[in-house]
């Protein structure tokens, strides 16, 4: 039991000393009594810091399960909010002159008067066992807010970050910015992107010192622990009545540090220091009524948030300057540069039209999202990422084509000659139209019958029948899918991958290799096919699949 005492009173006079430097005396939770008067810190309006009084009811917990204050919070302040608000968390609270913890938790439904502290030992120590707090008490910092996204941005943002637990609000965007430095009770957002669209949470200060060390929040904001997010200014609007628990409405601005401890008992972090981020740049161009836009946002380097936001942003971009929901045609050009852990460059660079009958700007950025999620969580070594720009040129008309039929004058031809194919398309609710494509018939042709599929990029109903047909004629079973030796594999995948917008020319049969030891039957290598392949690019999607059978004459 002395042991223990001595321990405490170590770690207590630690924690003072690093208050010491920030000048702010500390009560332990120790002195407080029921009934103790205090004073608490917080804005409800632009960057102006105001009072709210405090009762202390009582204190619950251990030292080994984490202590939790509950407060009653009262005063002219607390009237004109409705009690305490989402935003709040974070806020300052003295008794005596002496801080005590920080506003944490409320709960909804209930008296707003009444919430929890996070005492100031526990956001000092930064544990990082987890503080129990009763399951019906939430952090009072509410959803994450996102300023500048479109209705339809909005949906595609809760549909990613939903199944990882991260609700989201609208909130807003390029307002008003404090120009002040940071001291407990100022307002502080913990941001995963910043710029012309903004996601993020907003609370209060509760500490800081001389060398730029930001405690706030009182809770988590994603439970992270050691973490990489935007420390940002706020400017609060105003808060907002709610039925359930009122709320902060503000505008997180620009980045002014980085927070780098996301622990149950707040946040950490330091102005004045750069998080690890990425630059992304989306321009979007409505063809069909001249309109461009084009949004510049840095996102963190986040193997799991990355992806769905950047899922989110460039939906919402494209929403914005198209200016409607539906369907239409869509080129989307996509680039992710950095280097990998030799710090070599690497270049994922892909191009692809999409068409849909709706929900146009959901479906044209898979390619990039699944690429995205590969790049950060392949199992061969971490990357760096530089940048990511992407540009799509959006119309609201079907720029899609379907074959229709394929000739060739002669069907007797000879090893190497080269053959005029004659392919007609119809566009969508247009006058059907021809291509001539050249073919050269392989040298290695092995049989009198030599079988070319013809058939487009956004069309895979040919893998399927190609499956069929090596069933039927008892084929040896597809093998596994082969593995990947390298990041590098996949990028090259991924950047010589066949188009919507691609008319393809193929052999599938009357060609042995010299080496049979090449030959592979597997879905990855059906998808890249033969080396005979012949590949031309339009600026259509070309749809369907047809096939010619040469005699070929030895």
């Amino acid at each position: 039991m002395k042991l223990k005492v001595f321990i405490m009173t170590i770690l207590f006079c630690f924690q003072c000393l690093v208050a010491a430097a920030a000048n702010i005396p500390l009560m332990p939770v120790t002195d407080l009594k029921p009934g103790m008067e205090g004073i608490g810190k917080t804005v409800i309006s632009g960057d102006t810091i105001e009072e709210f009084n405090v009762e202390i009811i009582g204190v619950s917990g251990t030292e080994t399960s984490g202590y939790s204050i509950l407060v009653r919070l009262y005063g002219d302040l607390i009237e004109k909010t409705g009690g305490v608000a989402h935003g709040m968390s974070g806020s300052p609270v003295y008794v005596d002159g002496r801080l005590i913890g920080a506003v944490a938790y409320g709960k909804s439904f209930n008296d707003p008067h009444y919430c929890f502290l996070t005492p100031i030992g526990s956001m000092l120590k930064m544990l990082d066992t987890p503080q129990k707090q009763p399951l019906d008490w939430i952090p009072k910092a509410g959803a994450l807010s996102a300023g500048g996204f479109t209705e339809l941005g909005m949906e595609c943002l809760k549909e990613e970050l939903k199944p990882q637990g991260i609700d989201v609000t609208l909130g807003v965007n390029n307002g008003p910015e404090s120009t002040k430095n940071l001291e407990p009770g100022s307002s502080v957002g913990a941001a995963l992107m910043t710029g012309d669209l903004t996601l993020g949470a907003l609370g209060t200060v509760t500490w800081t010192d001389d060398a730029g060390h930001v405690l706030a929040f009182g809770h988590p904001f994603l439970s992270r622990g050691n973490s990489n997010f935007f420390m940002n200014r706020v400017w609060v609007l105003g808060v907002i009545p709610n039925m359930s628990s009122s709320y902060k409405v503000g505008n997180i601005g620009g980045s002014i540090g980085k927070i780098e401890q996301d622990r149950s008992s707040g946040i950490a972090g330091l102005v004045g220091s750069d998080p690890k981020s990425i630059p992304m740049v989306v321009n979007v161009s409505d063809t069909s009524r001249g309109v461009n836009n084009t949004t510049k946002v840095r996102i963190i380097d986040d193997e799991k948030l990355l992806p769905s936001i950047v899922n989110a942003a460039t939906v919402s971009c494209a929403n914005r300057t198209a200016d409607r929901n539906g369907g239409g045609t869509a080129k989307l050009h996509f680039k992710v540069t950095g280097v990998d852990h030799e710090k070599n460059y690497l270049e994922l660079d892909r191009e692809n039209m999409f068409y849909a009958t709706e929900n146009l700007e959901k479906g044209m950025v898979q390619e990039l999202v699944e690429s995205l999620r590969v790049l950060m969580n392949n199992k061969f070594e971490s990357l760096n990422i530089y940048g990511i720009n992407v540009d799509v040129d959006i119309a609201d008309t079907a720029q899609i084509v379907e074959l229709v039929k394929v000739s060739a004058k002669n069907r007797d031809v000879h090893k190497g000659e080269k053959v005029p194919l004659t392919i007609t398309m119809k566009p969508f609710r247009g006058p059907e139209f021809t291509r001539v494509v050249e073919y050269t018939i392989p040298e290695k042709t092995s049989k009198d019958k030599l079988v070319l599929n013809i058939h487009g990029g956004s069309s895979v109903s040919w893998i399927v029948n190609l499956l069929k047909k090596q069933k039927d004629e008892s084929a040896p079973e597809t093998k596994k899918e082969e593995k990947r030796k390298s990041i590098k594999d996949f990028i090259e995948e991924v950047n010589t991958a066949d188009k919507n917008n691609d008319l393809i020319i193929d052999i599938t049969s009357g060609v042995k290799e010299a080496n049979p030891a090449k030959d592979d039957d597997s879905l990855r290598s059906m998808l890249k096919g033969s080396p005979y392949k012949k590949v031309v690019s339009y600026d259509f999607i070309v749809d369907g699949e047809l096939e010619l059978v040469f005699n070929v004459i030895k």
